[in-house]
């Protein structure tokens, strides 16, 4: 979130006393992220990360669901001292869950990491690629147990949010001139590309029922390892933040991000990748075309609901008009580009 919380902030020290017995001394805000905000908090002991999800959004109601899985298993990957990145430590509670619940708002505490994301190092250097393609081989060959496994959200190759993505495009024809400055900027924005967007969204089905017609492996994936979900440390070792679209899927979910729709090389990735795999892998391009069409459709869904029935501050607005027009909908083209290439690159499975 780009701005703190709404609600008085003195409720931050009280939550953090009370569930985790850990007095507050300081606290900053840290506007990063679309479904939580975020927090350092300065004890007497270590400073810590502190996630709030606002439960009544329905971007909070999805995140809180899914940490009932990602928290677990976050908590296991940052004990398992994996070769090559690590993950910031969820916190149990006194009570010894991993979050503590306090009206509408959902906390979940971290073990603190000192670094910079590299969200603004685009385009990144293949060796920090092939870095990356070792952390994400290693993840994926790790065997969780079965209680956990059990826990896993379903990865189903199906867009779940499309009919409600349709019906917020349709709606965007009644926006007048008499609506809020930023409604109209969405029509002005989006509308116009109405077209594009169903073309798009009906290749999306299209990939997906290619990749259903082969049997795929499952691997425990983090789900969103971008640049921006990721440290490197001062000391040079990756940390990968943000698991709350952790899943149980194909190996493809977490290598799509590095297979051209955001300028990586596929083939550094795969150099890291194979590191940790004594079979040779065989990529589903129909699988990593499906993707990178659903990341930017989902992306869109949520901004467009965000401006349309969420209560949004100005920054929040402002941001999310600039998400859509220069982080999704401008990465259409190159998407259905390099779909095309990677069918054309990679052999048939």
């Amino acid at each position: 979130m780009k701005t703190p919380l709404l609600e008085d902030e003195t409720v931050i020290p009280e939550v953090i006393l009370r569930y985790w017995n850990l007095p507050v001394t300081h606290l900053s805000f840290i506007p990063v992220g679309d479904s939580a905000y975020s927090y350092r908090i300065e004890t007497q002991l270590a400073p810590y990360y502190l996630k709030i999800v606002d439960q009544r959004t329905s971007v909070g109601r999805r995140t809180g669901t899914q940490m009932e899985f990602s928290l677990p298993f976050q908590h296991f990957i940052a004990q398992q001292r994996l070769p090559g990145f690590t993950a910031p430590l969820p916190q149990h509670t006194t009570s010894k869950t991993l979050y503590a619940v306090h009206g509408p708002l959902l906390f979940a505490l971290y073990t603190f990491i000192a670094g910079e994301t590299l969200a603004d190092a685009y385009p990144l250097p293949d060796d920090l690629i092939v870095r990356i393609g070792q952390a994400i081989g290693a993840l994926h060959g790790v065997q969780i147990p079965h209680t956990l496994r059990q826990r896993s959200p379903q990865d189903s190759l199906t867009v779940a949010f499309d009919d409600a993505l349709l019906a917020d495009l349709a709606s965007l024809e009644l926006v007048s001139s008499t609506e809020n400055v930023y409604l109209q900027r969405l029509r002005e924005l989006v509308w116009p590309r109405r077209e594009q967007i169903r073309a798009f969204l009906a290749h999306a089905h299209e990939y997906a029922q290619k990749a259903q017609r082969v049997e795929s492996s499952s691997v425990a994936c983090h789900g969103d390892p971008w640049g921006g979900n990721i440290i490197l440390t001062p000391n040079g070792r990756l940390v990968l933040l943000d698991w709350e679209s952790s899943v149980i899927a194909p190996p493809e979910r977490d290598a799509f991000i590095y297979a051209g729709y955001a300028g990586g090389d596929f083939a550094a990735f795969d150099a890291g990748y194979r590191a940790f795999h004594n079979e040779p892998v065989r990529w589903n391009p129909a699988l990593l075309a499906y993707y990178a069409y659903r990341l930017q459709l989902r992306n869109l869904a949520h901004w467009l609901h965000n401006l349309l029935h969420e209560t949004l501050d100005s920054a929040q607005c402002e941001n999310d008009l600039e998400m859509l027009g220069f982080h999704c909908l401008d990465r259409f083209e190159g998407v259905e580009r390099t779909a095309v290439e990677l069918s054309r690159i990679l052999p048939p499975v």
